[in-house]
């Protein structure tokens, strides 16, 4: 009777040290419920923000003496400290499919990347975290003072670009479409447009590179917004859109949009 008491007692605390080791698991925010093994579902591994990003797109997230830095990365940073975890992130190429890479696991992608509905099968998207903005460059010589000078002139545009800015907007000008902001640019300073349309990021580089040459007339929002893609049906979706509405609301978000393209 004593041995059946003893082997009973030993399965009872097995099973105790078993239960105790698998809720410890759970509280530590490692499992969620989830596989870690499955790269198509959100996990947090190893206690980190896995983030992927294509970094090749200055200012947004690009690589400086061997560091990756951006708009974007830091944007990424401040949600990573949100959630109290480690950032870790993945350089990506990104081809726009909204495939998630299958050699790497990521809990996000974050480069400079729209939302596309079409797509919202494949992936899911946070709210948008930047809209992208464009201005109105001139010769700084030229006797033009407001947009209202530009009514019905030639104002130089990427060809890509046309359908980011609202047509009631372009149709206040002549547009002249190119390929290459250098085309643009050389048109500008041949006078054979008097304007041109620049992304804040491509123009911020301009006017700093080219001092006293051009002058912004205005900044304009145009209809493309950013976003992060998150895998189908991802947890942190809720928690990344709380973070990105904290960061407007407390400041933090123009402090980071001000290091980037303020000019």
């Amino acid at each position: 009777m004593g041995k059946i008491v003893k082997i009973l007692s030993v399965i009872i605390l097995i099973l105790l040290l078993y239960f105790l080791l698998f809720s410890c698991k759970n509280r530590d925010g490692i499992e969620r419920g989830k596989t870690s093994d499955d790269p198509l579902k959100i996990t947090i591994y190893h206690q980190k923000l896995v983030v992927g990003s294509d970094t090749n797109y200055p200012p947004f997230e690009y690589k400086k003496d061997g560091e990756i830095i951006g708009f974007d990365i830091d944007i990424a940073k401040e949600i990573a400290a949100r959630l109290e975890l480690e950032l870790e992130i993945i350089p990506i190429v990104w081809d726009f499919t909204y495939q998630l890479p299958e050699d790497v696991k990521v809990d996000m992608i974050i480069s400079a990347v729209s939302a596309d509905k079409v797509k919202e099968k494949l992936a899911d998207f946070s709210d948008p975290y930047y809209v992208m903005e464009y201005m109105l460059i001139i010769i700084s010589d030229a006797k033009l003072k407001i947009k209202e000078d530009l009514k019905g002139k030639k104002v130089g545009m990427l060809a890509s670009a046309e359908s980011n800015l609202p047509a009631k907007y372009l149709n206040y000008f002549v547009i002249e479409k190119y390929d290459s902001k250098l085309l643009i640019l050389e048109a500008l300073k041949n006078k054979n447009i008097e304007g041109a349309l620049i992304s804040v990021p491509v123009g911020k580089n301009i006017i700093e590179e080219n001092k006293g040459i051009y002058r912004v007339l205005e900044t304009v929002k145009s209809e493309r917004e950013l976003n992060i893609v998150f895998p189908k049906g991802s947890p942190l979706r809720g928690d990344v859109n709380r973070i990105l509405a904290e960061i407007k609301e407390d400041g933090t978000y123009q402090d980071i949009y001000n290091k980037w393209f303020s000019y």
